[in-house]
């Protein structure tokens, strides 16, 4: 008899808490209607957009994670200094990258499709709709410091993090950290200048 009233605990802790945390899909929700309400105010320029949505998508994102995925074996070989560097220009690459796309679709909607759930990983699956396209985007994430944060987003069967990686790695080969961080910075640059 105590074993079953053990089991039977046991099988109720593991409900609860499978329920405990919080649904991820209500967080990409919560990140895409805020942008969008941004993006859709007529009033606004370009940049002051930027500005106020910069800091918005930053609070739903896992950047240490999202560096660290993108730099993958080159990670150990940088400085501190440099993964710092990095993950503050990459963040800022990827935020121009996501906020193009979906900007460009800004006066569609968003079809929330499902999300799946494996321990502390889940993918939130989405469309946008604009006029008669259907642009899927998948979102990955990871449950971090009491929250769902996103480390890699995937526009049209592309993920971000892979495509920065592939493309990243090569510049590491031919001109080092130095050369990335300095071209980075060149591509954070233009992107700003773009909205002046």
């Amino acid at each position: 008899m105590k074993k079953l009233v053990l089991s039977c605990c046991i099988v109720l802790l593991l409900t609860v808490s499978s329920f405990a945390l919080p649904q991820p899909q209500a967080h990409i929700e919560m990140m895409v209607d805020s942008v969008l309400s941004v993006l859709r105010e007529s009033e606004l320029s370009a940049e002051e957009k930027k500005a106020q949505v910069s800091g918005r998508v930053q609070e739903y994102l896992n950047v240490q994670s999202m560096s660290r995925r993108t730099l993958g074996t080159h990670w150990d070989g940088a400085t501190e200094e440099q993964r710092q560097i990095f993950s503050e220009r990459f963040v800022k690459i990827l935020e121009g990258t996501y906020l193009n796309r979906i900007g460009d679709y800004s006066s569609g909607s968003v079809k929330y499709q499902k999300q799946r759930v494996k321990d502390n990983k889940a993918i939130v699956d989405t469309l946008i709709v604009f006029e008669e396209l259907e642009i899927p985007v998948q979102y990955k994430m990871i449950y971090a410091d009491g929250t769902w944060q996103v480390f890699d987003v995937v526009i049209e069967g592309v993920s971000l993090i892979r495509n920065y990686r592939s493309s990243y790695g090569e510049i590491i080969r031919r001109s080092g950290y130095e050369g990335l961080l300095a071209l980075m910075d060149e591509k954070v640059q233009a992107m700003e200048s773009s909205l002046r």
